[in-house]
Formats: structure tokens, C-alpha cells, sequence
């Protein structure tokens, strides 16, 4: 630990030195970027059909899954089917079926 009144080692110095130099190379390409750039809006027509995408796609996520091809819709029915059919199962057989954490045991080699 370093105290105040200590001189900081040459190693230090000449890393503040470079990150000095990094920052102010990076302020400058920032200045550069924003006098190159201009800003835009968007046309409102966009913004508009942008908005009403976004909206509807939220809404017609059922829709969407109805238009995927009828293998898609039946591999989606049985890989449902069996996670139901496998969860009632671990269920019925008693696997672990209240939640509860079950730690694995590993046999010590001593």
C-alpha cells in the first residue's frame, strides 16, 4: 500500500500517461464522428409502419405458430406430449416430485 506522501512508481505514471493519451485520441474521434455525421428522423411512414409491426407481432404470437408447416406443428405437438407425458410420470413413479433440492452423493477415494 502506497502512502500519500510517496512517489508513485515509474510503471504507473506511464500508465496514466497512455490512458491520458487513449482518452484524449478518443474525445477527438468523437468530436470527428459528431461534426461528420448528421442526424436524420426517420419518415413518418416508417415510424408509423415500424409502431404497427411491433404491436401486432406482440399480438399474433398464436397466429405465427400456426403458420409454421405441419411438420414443424406436429414434431412442436409431440415434444409437448412427451414433456407432459414425462413430468406426470416422474409424478406417479415418485421421482422427486415435490420440488425438494436431492444433493448427488460422490464417493470420497480416501
Amino acid at each position: 500500500m502506497m502512502k500519500p506522501d510517496q512517489p508513485a512508481p515509474r510503471d504507473t505514471v506511464a500508465q496514466a500517461a497512455d490512458a491520458q493519451q487513449e482518452a484524449e485520441a478518443l474525445a477527438q474521434l468523437a468530436q470527428a464522428l459528431e461534426s461528420a455525421l448528421t442526424p436524420r428522423q426517420p419518415r413518418e411512414s416508417f415510424a408509423t409502419e415500424l409502431r404497427a409491426q411491433l404491436v401486432d407481432e406482440s399480438a399474433n404470437a398464436p397466429l405465427r405458430l400456426r403458420n409454421l408447416s405441419p411438420r414443424l406443428q406436429v414434431a412442436a405437438a409431440l415434444a409437448l406430449a412427451t414433456g407432459c407425458l414425462l413430468l406426470m410420470l416422474r409424478r406417479l413413479l415418485g421421482g422427486n416430485g415435490g420440488g425438494e433440492l436431492v444433493e448427488d452423493t460422490v464417493p470420497s477415494s480416501a
